[in-house]
């Protein structure tokens, strides 16, 4: 029995637990320090699985893992792959793969010259001296750092950590008083997955589609997953809520957005495993956002539909590209849809402990209804949605494109009328059915 290392199972991660397990291989989870078990948004592992700690060094760290499968009464001793499962866990995952030698077996990626891949301004850096288009910024660790410099942008300007994710602490700001304001807070506060210390970016705002690209890579060789539009607004205090996320066909989305991810990922030096890439579709043409070394999130809300519509996802594909042959038997890009389907960011607008939750229940009575993705029940602690950690959940939707649009019409309404019924304001939770 194969083994494979799961770095921080959380969010797409623990989904990737149970998928590898099906599969056969042995799934041995690593934490980070940076994550360690429940601390992490969104979906956690629900599974019995054997787990160790990040230690103190790489090599120690590895004893621990071999330590434990030792004590496993199996026969998994071949460590086959070391994965991240969430955005912590790229750069261990990376070192371990290093040290055991997986890389030449299409697990983990080398360290690169240019600096952590993970950093947007790194990322930003790596795509110039590449002569691929990029967008202007400035980075720094203080105001002083950027307040002579940052007028050459223009306004609005985007003013985001350098590192972290999910839209936190992302703003889009109409005023230089704003952008220092906010830069500010950014230096005062703390990030959820990453450090303020590693600086703060301040961009140009780029105007034109966003389109989400995943890949799966093999020594080198890059192959496109899934392609996605993404759809955002302002709500609730924050600039870029999420909305939707809706699948695009391979034909339909420009063809230079996807040989322009795959230039990134060569300027990066990706060489292996799985990749999130955000991008605009500018007037100047494509421009990248950030590439992420991991699955798509989302809390793997997205799998059942991926493999509806295509036949694989972006977990799935991770572990077919640990195995050449079924590598090999990918397509370049994903086959046509048969159907049509959504991924509903669903919205908060309010605050308070939830006793019931009936907007989800009229929410499963909708006709292009397939799955809801959600960790509120009674007893939770909700808030308005800002970023991705405050959405109330994922609805999934399948079925033709009208019954979509009508349903998600009723959803937006549902949202607005409230979701949810609170413990000490019952009078607010809504009647009636769809």
């Amino acid at each position: 029995m194969e083994v494979i290392v799961l770095v921080d199972p959380v969010s797409t991660g623990a989904v990737m637990a149970d998928i590898a397990s099906s599969r056969g291989f042995k799934v041995l989870v690593l934490w980070s320090k940076m994550c360690s078990p429940g601390s992490g948004p969104g979906a956690v592992i629900q599974g019995t699985y054997e787990a160790v700690e990040e230690q103190a060094s790489i090599p120690a760290t590895i004893k621990a893992i071999r330590d434990t499968l030792r004590r496993v009464p199996s026969s998994a001793t071949k460590i086959s792959a070391c994965i991240p499962g969430f955005e912590t866990g790229v750069m261990l995952s990376n070192l371990v793969s290093l040290h055991l030698g997986l890389l030449p077996h299409g697990s983990g990626n080398a360290p690169f010259k240019g600096g952590d891949r993970q950093n947007k301004h790194v990322q930003q850096k790596a795509l110039e001296k590449f002569g691929l288009r990029t967008v202007r910024e400035v980075f720094g660790y203080t105001w002083e750092d950027v307040e002579d410099r940052l007028r050459n942008l223009g306004l609005p300007i985007v003013v985001k950590p350098v590192q972290s994710g999910g839209n936190d602490g992302v703003k889009l700001c109409q005023s230089l008083q704003e952008v220092e304001e906010h830069f500010s807070h950014l230096c005062n506060t703390k990030r959820k997955l990453q450090s303020s210390s590693a600086g703060i970016l301040l961009q140009e705002f780029l105007v034109g589609q966003e389109y989400i690209v995943d890949h799966v890579s093999r020594n080198g060789v890059h192959k496109t997953v899934m392609t996605w539009v993404s759809e955002r607004q302002a709500a609730n205090g924050g600039d870029f809520v999420y909305l939707a996320t809706r699948p695009l066909q391979a034909k339909d989305c420009p063809s230079e957005v996807i040989s322009y991810v795959r230039a990134v990922l060569d300027a990066l030096q990706i060489r292996n495993g799985a990749t999130h890439s955000e991008v605009k579709m500018t007037p100047h043409g494509p421009c990248l956002v950030e590439v992420n070394l991991r699955m798509m999130g989302a809390n793997g809300a997205y799998v059942s539909l991926a493999r509806l519509l295509t036949g694989t996802s972006h977990p799935d594909a991770t572990l077919d590209s640990l195995n050449p042959e079924l590598f090999d038997a990918l397509p370049d890009v994903p086959r046509d849809f048969k159907t049509s389907g959504l991924i509903v960011s669903l919205v908060s607008y309010s605050f308070g402990i939830v006793a019931s939750t009936p907007g989800f229940d009229r929410m499963k009575k909708l006709a292009s209804f397939l799955e809801l993705h959600t960790s509120i029940s009674y007893g939770s602690a909700v808030k308005p949605s800002v970023d991705a950690f405050t959405m109330a959940g994922y609805l999934v939707l399948a079925g033709s494109c009208e019954q979509i649009r009508e349903d998600v019409a009723q959803v937006r309404r549902f949202e607005k009328e409230g979701l949810f019924c609170f413990a000490d304001e019952r009078q607010r939770c809504f009647s009636g059915g769809p």
